[in-house]
């Protein structure tokens, strides 16, 4: 861990420009999705889905970010989970532990390694996830409100288009993060 200086560095004193360091072309769209993804992931908004869905483990947000994990993975080996919700393999067995108490998951067999079990949503599980994803739908639906349908489709398409052309541009590191195929263009 960094030691704080002894000194506090006056940052006027030191010739410190204010403008932005990230320029030039796809700036915007670089600062865009840096701001999209850094509110989608913050705190606030992940604690007002987290209770706007009613998840039966109101304070255990480790566990809301496993769910939300299953959602789109269907099925993943606990410690695949780990990075992804941004925790220690030894954690991601307690959080389970909870989730499966609570009846939102269970486990199976790896089909493709035995010796590894991997975890999916129960029925109640899912009715769980359906709650989560409603509340994001109908998020959507306001932003998109004054969008036309075209506009909607168009930039879903680019979007998808811009991840899988990054994911086969990066040798699928996407996929493996993310734990799933992320989707195609469609011809």
């Amino acid at each position: 861990m960094a030691r704080r200086p002894k000194v506090s560095i006056d940052l006027r004193e030191v010739g410190v420009n204010s403008d932005p360091l990230v320029a030039g072309p796809g700036a915007d769209l670089a600062v865009a999705f840096q701001a999209l993804i850094t509110a989608m992931n913050s705190t606030a908004v992940r604690e007002a889905i987290l209770e706007a869905s009613a998840f039966p483990l109101p304070d255990d947000m480790p566990a809301f970010l496993l769910v939300n994990q299953l959602i789109y993975r269907t099925t993943a080996r606990p410690t695949d989970m780990a990075d992804a919700i941004g925790t220690g393999r030894s954690n991601v067995s307690k959080i389970v532990r909870r989730l499966e108490e609570a009846g939102l998951v269970g486990r199976m067999p790896d089909p493709a390694d035995g010796r590894q079990s991997r975890i999916g949503l129960t029925p109640e599980g899912r009715e769980v996830a359906r709650r989560i994803l409603k509340v994001s739908s109908d998020s959507y639906a306001v932003i998109f409100r004054d969008w036309s349908a075209r506009d909607v489709e168009r930039l879903e398409s680019l979007v998808v288009r811009m991840v899988s052309d990054l994911d086969e541009r990066l040798d699928h590191a996407i996929e493996r993060t993310a734990g799933m195929r992320p989707p195609r263009p469609r011809a």
